[in-house]
């Protein structure tokens, strides 16, 4: 038995407020032939949701607490505000918003830096290019208002990090945008590898690319592609496959180091579900069905327990995190291979495997943090 957390362990949340956004990115598990992934369904968390498990005593014990979605982008709902507001005096000790910043006046933003007002409250601005490109990949984003927003923010005492996936379309304008960062006022810059290059195709195939299209949701037909040649995620897996022979082999035979138990944090859904963290969670919703490995073993998984049982509506976190999956299931599935009948999720070795580093937060290898002002 290897028991994942306890609650008294916790000092992070990860939520994901909403699956709503106002952009369509490619390479989002929302959207789906460039359009909203159909199975996807519309929700967000609400201030009762919030007053169930920040109790003061839960919320003193907490470093920090912030909002990143699988899918949707907390400034799409309308109710993230208050709970944002309400959450700065339960007791939380930090909070962070990942954001495309695309959404919402000026002065809403303005209202954001009175509510996010410590030395360690940010907002992370994900803007991947200049006027001309970041679009490209944010698709329905406006650069213009962008810019108004963040400026606002940061005007009125907020403070801001400029986070930017590096594509071959944007690539040679990564010294300007540090320049503008740094005269608007931005505290620092974070420059990405994106590893959604590497997705569900690829695990099946074996083979890697650095490749991807936009599709016009209208049409149907490819608007344009965008690339990355020098994809630090791409050559670890095409290192993979050369050590392992197989994405599967590797997955079987990987030891896991987990990321989220190291940093002893859970993840919340927009449906108000608790999990390990975001990526175990976010292949419920995959489209494709079946044919995504990642939803096909989470869809198997979820089948072996009672319904709800990981539903912070009809439990508390400290009953979820008692339930056998989080007791010691899952912690002991990662000495197993996936055709175990406790099996090892290939999400688990994609994610913490220690030959593949998938993600591009800050402190993996995918990422550099460049301090613009202090």
């Amino acid at each position: 038995m290897h028991e994942y957390m306890k609650l008294t362990d916790i000092k992070v949340v990860h939520l994901e407020h909403t699956s709503k956004c106002n952009l369509l990115c490619p390479q989002c598990a929302r959207v789906y032939e460039g359009k909203l992934n159909p199975e996807l369904p519309l929700s967000e968390l609400t201030l009762k949701d919030y007053k169930k498990i920040f109790t003061p005593e839960f919320a003193q014990q907490l470093d920090r607490v912030y909002w990143c979605g699988s899918y949707g982008d907390s400034i799409a709902s309308g109710t993230w505000m208050e709970c944002a507001f309400w959450l700065r005096y339960s007791g939380v000790k930090s909070m962070q918003l990942y954001t495309n910043g695309s959404a919402r006046k000026p002065d809403w933003w303005k209202k954001l830096a009175i509510i996010f007002n410590r030395p360690h409250d940010y907002v992370y601005f994900s803007i991947d290019g200049l006027a001309d490109t970041n679009h490209l990949y944010r698709v329905n984003s406006n650069f213009e208002i962008i810019m108004k927003n963040a400026k606002a923010f940061i005007d009125a005492g907020g403070n801001a990090r400029w986070d930017y996936l590096v594509f071959d379309h944007n690539a040679h304008q990564v010294e300007e945008a540090k320049t503008l960062a740094k005269e608007m006022g931005f505290k620092s810059m974070v420059i990405k590898n994106t590893s959604r290059f590497i997705s569900n195709k690829n695990f099946k195939s074996n083979q890697s690319g650095t490749v991807d299209k936009v599709i016009d949701r209208k049409t149907g037909n490819k608007k344009h592609e965008f690339s990355d040649n020098k994809n630090k995620n791409v050559s670890k897996f095409d290192y993979v496959i050369e050590k392992y022979g197989n994405w599967s082999n590797y997955v079987d035979v990987t030891s896991i180091d987990c990321k989220t138990k190291e940093g002893r944090s859970i993840f919340i859904d927009f449906e108000f579900n608790l999990w390990p963290c975001c990526w175990t969670g976010a292949p419920m919703y995959f489209a494709g069905g079946d044919e995504n490995i990642q939803f096909s073993q989470l869809k198997k998984l979820m089948s072996r327990y009672e319904d709800n049982f990981n539903s912070l509506r009809k439990h508390s976190i400290d009953e979820i995190l008692e339930h056998e999956w989080l007791s010691n299931h899952l912690s002991d599935s990662w000495l197993n291979s996936q055709e175990h009948s406790n099996p090892k999720l290939q999400t688990c070795g994609r994610t913490c495997g220690t030959d593949y580093e998938f993600t591009s937060g800050l402190g993996s290898s995918n990422a550099e943090r460049f301090v613009l002002n202090k």
